[in-house]
């Protein structure tokens, strides 16, 4: 029999040879001659952790910890495999532990932080955060974490202060690629942009980086970039995601088989079944799904604490309603798959509280992604992003991963909304002479790109008399719209700031303000442009190449009123000075609006619906044709 020693010398060159299977057998006879070495079960547990094994190496991780309870590391490392599963409240005491026995840790502070991040309390994960950026001001990790928790508590400031320390000294990370593409809206100085940009279009993002990559995904939408760069993104994207090539789909052993109630079984995925825009839109389409062929499924990715009055209106709309907020990527999948659907419609893409690692799973035959935002996810898994004739050019599909699924319809419904009988503001309340064209731009700082804002600052040269007006949802906001604008020359003096409204109808009364709307550019808007024109409000487009550049052209020529469709910069500034100096002009564009919007079918919810269930058969017949 070999001696300890020996064993133990055995099974550390196994295993720096990766021969995984000999050291950990080396290592068990190791045990067998002394089970209370605590270092032997924790590289026990480390060596089936790097195989895959999660549940035995746990258990060697708690033999370790119970060997040797002063020792840190086993509950770090419990602590870990508890947080890759999904079961942060583990994860969080598992970490603790580790911070208990080692204060001054800083991986037990920030995974600790962490933890308490992933569970929504980011109050009590702030302070862990800060411990660990103080014992390590120049770790990526470490500031990365606290960059987070500080957006998550809506410490815009701060973090972005945080930023701009870290960079100084920082070398060039993912981490900070793709936050310095993020944060370069918030600031005046445009070379953030210029610099970032590049970076995180062709960054070499490791595998375990795919949510860097989603961010990235999501921002380059709004940038001024070509086709070809976006769709080597979405590849990269793809590329990068965690699939295991032995595991079936989870919806495959429904894909052959139709349901025996006859129904077509669609399921929509959201964190906005709520009082948001989108919830808010969407209530009215599935309100109209045909229930004598259709089931509805809704998929919450929303708490139960954050539902609303809408939400309560959305669970008496459906077939069924499942929340997945406390379930993880993989068990949410499950969950979906197990309702056998047909169809599984993403309504999120890339947005906030948007959960693609979801989709990876398959858990439905046909996968189909819409409005979320202007963009695709860039995943193999979804079949379709849902489009209209007008919405992407023709060749669009060879862009994306994703198959165009064209609607008859815009893609974009519009509600109509009866503006509140008392406006929200005046003119003359918010100090607007009476002589001032107001264009109107209620849109986030992501929206406003460099050359966007070169544009509003050509027509505020050549109208002088001309305001821009913004509508921040919180007035902390103002100073950062204020710090962007002047950094790409326009002044405090011509800005005007609308309150945002507490709801649709007071929203509404704002473009009583306008005299046009300065469309967004490269991302054009959605909800937006629909809303003013609900309102009878001229808006002035730029109409390009992708998507995210066509959809307020989209609804436009659904419309029928296509006179301030620019397809040229130049000529976007030409319609918003004309639209300035044409008082007439401006008028007659207003009554085409308002005389075409009754009879265009933007605000008919019946009818999209129609479509969009038209549009699910095709894709179900395409992608399961026993089915037919």
């Amino acid at each position: 029999m070999s001696s300890l020693r020996e064993l133990l010398d055995a099974a550390a060159a196994h295993a720096a040879a990766g021969r995984c299977d000999a050291a950990l057998a080396a290592y068990r006879a190791a045990l067998d001659l002394s089970p209370d070495l605590a270092e032997v079960h924790y590289n026990v547990g480390a060596l089936l952790y790097a195989q895959g094994k999660f549940v035995e190496a746990k258990r060697s991780f708690a033999a370790a910890a119970h060997a040797r309870p002063e020792w840190a590391a086993p509950p770090m490392a419990l602590g870990r495999i508890h947080f890759r599963a999904g079961r942060y409240g583990d994860a969080e005491r598992e970490f603790e532990r580790a911070r208990a026995i080692d204060p001054r840790s800083i991986e037990a502070l920030g995974n600790l932080g962490l933890a308490l991040q992933r569970r929504g309390r980011a109050d009590l994960a702030q302070p862990h955060l800060e411990g660990a950026r103080e014992l390590a001001p120049t770790d990526t990790t470490a500031w990365f974490a606290l960059r987070t928790n500080l957006l998550q508590q809506g410490r815009l400031e701060e973090a972005i202060a945080d930023f701009l320390r870290f960079e100084r000294g920082a070398p060039l990370s993912a981490e900070l690629v793709v936050t310095g593409l993020m944060f370069s809206r918030l600031l005046g100085d445009r070379e953030y942009e210029a610099k970032y940009l590049p970076l995180a279009l062709d960054w070499p993002y490791r595998p375990d980086q795919a949510e860097l990559a989603a961010v990235a995904v999501s921002r380059v939408q709004y940038c001024d970039v070509s086709r070809d760069a976006i769709r080597r993104l979405y590849a990269t994207y793809d590329r990068l995601q965690p699939r295991d090539p032995r595991a079936a789909p989870a919806s495959a052993a429904a894909a052959g088989r139709k349901r025996a109630d006859g129904f077509i079984h669609i399921g929509y995925l959201s964190a906005d079944f709520r009082a948001h825009v989108m919830g808010r839109v969407l209530r009215e389409v599935f309100a109209a799904h045909d229930r004598s062929r259709f089931a509805v499924h809704l998929y919450s990715l929303t708490p139960t604490a954050n539902e609303d009055a809408i939400s309560a209106q959305f669970r008496a709309l459906a077939t069924a309603f499942t929340e997945l907020a406390e379930q993880d990527d993989q068990a949410a999948a499950r969950t979906i798959a197990a309702d056998r659907l047909d169809v599984l419609v993403d309504l999120m893409g890339h947005s906030a509280g948007s959960r693609p690692g979801i989709l990876l799973g398959k858990p439905a035959p046909v996968i189909v992604t819409h409005l979320g935002y202007h963009g695709c996810i860039g995943l193999r898994e979804v079949d379709y992003k849902i489009t209209d004739a007008f919405a992407d050019v023709a060749d669009a599909g060879a862009y994306q991963i994703e198959a165009p699924l064209a609607l008859d319809t815009c893609v974009l419904p519009v509600q109509r909304v009866a503006p509140a009988p008392v406006p929200i503001a005046t003119r003359a309340g918010l100090g607007i002479a009476d002589s001032a064209v107001v264009y109107g731009a209620f849109v986030s700082l992501l929206k406003l790109s460099p050359r966007c804002l070169a544009l509003w600052r050509q027509i505020l040269e050549r109208v002088p008399h001309a305001l821009l007006a913004f509508s921040p949802l919180r007035d902390a906001e103002r100073a950062l719209y204020l710090r962007r604008l002047a950094g790409f020359g326009v002044p405090a003096a011509r800005i005007v700031f609308v309150p945002p409204g507490q709801d649709d109808a007071q929203a509404r009364t704002r473009y009583a303000l306008l005299d046009a709307v300065l469309d967004t550019l490269p991302y054009t808007g959605g909800d937006t442009t629909a809303a003013a024109l609900d309102m009878g409000i001229p808006v002035v487009t730029r109409v390009g190449t992708r998507h995210a550049e066509r959809v307020s052209y989209s609804l436009l020529a659904h419309l029928g009123v296509t006179e301030t469709v620019a397809d040229s910069d130049q000529g976007y500034v030409e319609i918003a000075c004309r639209l300035a100096a044409d008082r007439s002009w401006r008028k007659a564009i207003a009554a085409a609006i308002a005389a075409k919007l009754p009879g265009s079918g933007l605000a008919d919810a019946a009818r999209y619906t129609v479509s969009l269930e038209s549009a699910y058969e095709r894709a179900i017949a395409a992608k399961l044709p026993a089915r037919r």
